[in-house]
């Protein structure tokens, strides 16, 4: 009896051991497909026109700040020649909140542009 109980408590601390870790990967897997939500809402951003902002996908809440890495930017053509738009670098700091809970956080880089010069018809 002494001998089975000894057993069973090893077993009893072995499987919650492993259940404990199983809800540490399902909620890492959840936060991570979170993040890739949260990524392709990101890709729509233009930092230089939204320095800061939200964007609501039910049940989540993307959130980011943004501040310039480098200088204003003329844009070129392959061919040399001013483009219509500046470019500028920026990092953006985005947090990603499920039910109004922090998820996950990160930072990226990416690039805002302004149409800063028109473009006649003759330019094509």
């Amino acid at each position: 009896m002494t001998i089975m109980a000894t057993c069973l408590l090893a077993l009893y601390a072995w499987l919650s051991t492993s259940t404990l870790a199983l809800n540490r990967v399902r909620n890492n897997a959840a936060a991570l497909a979170d993040a890739r939500a949260a990524m392709a809402v990101i890709e729509t951003v233009n930092p230089m026109a939204e320095p800061s902002g939200t964007r609501r996908l039910p049940p989540l809440e993307v959130r980011w700040k943004s501040e310039p890495l480098t200088d204003l930017r003329l844009g070129m053509s392959p061919a040399g020649g001013a483009t219509q738009f500046d470019f500028r670098l920026y990092a953006l700091d985005v947090e990603v909140l499920r039910d109004s809970r922090p998820v996950r956080d990160f930072r990226i880089r990416k690039t805002g542009w302004a149409a800063s010069r028109p473009v006649a018809a003759d330019d094509f």
